[in-house]
């Protein structure tokens, strides 16, 4: 009878290369997430690196010893492994790192744990360090762990319940993974999604709410850079430090990146147009200020959102400033979604036109 199947496992342990060596094959195994700098000769380290790598199909979980590193994940790094932009939770066991991610700066040390986020760049310098780690699939956290989807930094103290009971459950896996079988996987997953779920919504941290606090950082900086025709993905990925998955994750409920940014110039336009103060400006003059240089272009994605011309709303506008009227009015507080807005506000604009019309004859 043949042994019954373990989880599948790999490591890197001294003595079966020489120490140099090994750290070249720990710098590959983790070059999808980080590249590492050694802080040390890595010919004669403190600590030599000791790798466990647990794959329980439902998330990885890896056991870590090595000797100080400086580990960074920049925008090249995310262009290239742009599909591995995941979560990583972790517990030091020993030593500490001074983290930035994604704008996010904190200390990793024993006292917490900690959420790294790899949709975004990260620059962390480490001291020799022991380490547990989990690393949850980016759609594993979309479906099922929302919450942590924008998460960096501090999740839980070690010292509270969530934490004392997180981090308990990562020394039983530090134990379990070694002998458990793989038919087991399912499991140990769905046990700690279930464990998760419980802390998250127990402790409500702040990165619950980080997703909405990250989409309106995003689109209070594309209103403030749609002037610039060359304004796009990349100049966004770079000022928040984050991968173009991460950014499509995030704007997804909008429709796509560069459907919001257009949409944004249009109501833009559409508004500037309806304004008293702009009735003697010409149409493309308005336009260049929000990033759009060919008439033609502007005029086609025009009518396909709102269903009339510049010109026309211009008229509309001016018709309604002549009997004292505000061609729109936008009330304080707006819930409505651009898309809605949009709507109301060319469905108002139309009602208006056949107004004018109508007088005028």
């Amino acid at each position: 009878m043949e042994p019954e199947a373990r989880i599948p496992s790999v490591s890197l342990t001294p003595g079966i290369v020489p120490p140099e060596e090994l750290f070249w094959h720990w710098r590959r195994a983790i070059s999808p997430y980080f590249d590492s700098i050694p802080l040390v000769d890595p010919r004669d380290p403190p600590q030599i690196p000791d790798v466990h790598m647990y794959n329980a199909g439902g998330f990885l979980f890896m056991d870590t010893k090595f000797s100080g590193q400086k580990f960074i994940r920049d925008r090249g790094w995310l262009k290239r492994n742009d599909d591995s932009d995941h979560i990583g939770l972790l517990i030091f066991l020993r030593g500490q790192s001074c983290c930035e991610n994604g704008g996010s700066d904190f200390v990793l040390d024993t006292k917490g744990v900690y959420a790294v986020n790899l949709g975004y760049e990260v620059d962390a310098l480490c001291s020799d360090a022991e380490v547990l780690t989990v690393i949850l699939p980016r759609d594993r956290v979309m479906e099922e762990l929302p919450g942590l989807s924008e998460a960096r930094g501090l999740l839980f103290d070690r010292h509270g319940t969530s934490g004392t009971l997180l981090g308990g459950f990562l020394h039983s896996l530090r134990q379990v993974m070694k002998t458990a079988p793989a038919r087991d996987a399912p499991i140990l997953t769905e046990s700690l999604l279930g464990m998760l779920r419980i802390l998250l919504a127990a402790e409500n941290p702040s990165s619950v709410e980080a997703h909405s606090g990250v989409r309106m950082a995003l689109q209070c900086y594309i209103d403030q850079n749609l002037g610039s025709p060359e304004f796009g993905i990349d100049n966004i990925c770079g000022q928040f430090q984050m991968s173009r998955a991460t950014l499509y994750r995030v704007l997804a409920a909008e429709g796509g990146v560069r459907d919001y940014i257009q949409r944004r110039r249009l109501m833009g336009i559409f508004k500037a147009l309806a304004l008293p103060a702009n009735m003697d400006r010409g149409v493309y003059s308005i336009a260049l200020e929000y990033g759009f240089t060919s008439p033609s272009h502007l005029s086609t994605r025009f009518r396909e959102h709102f269903g009339m011309t510049p010109k026309e709303v211009r008229e509309a506008a001016r018709s309604q400033h002549r009997h004292g009227n505000m061609l729109f009015q936008e009330s304080p507080g707006n819930e409505l979604s651009d898309a809605e807005v949009m709507e109301r506000w060319a469905r108002e604009l139309r009602a208006s036109g056949r107004s004018a019309t109508r007088a005028a004859v």
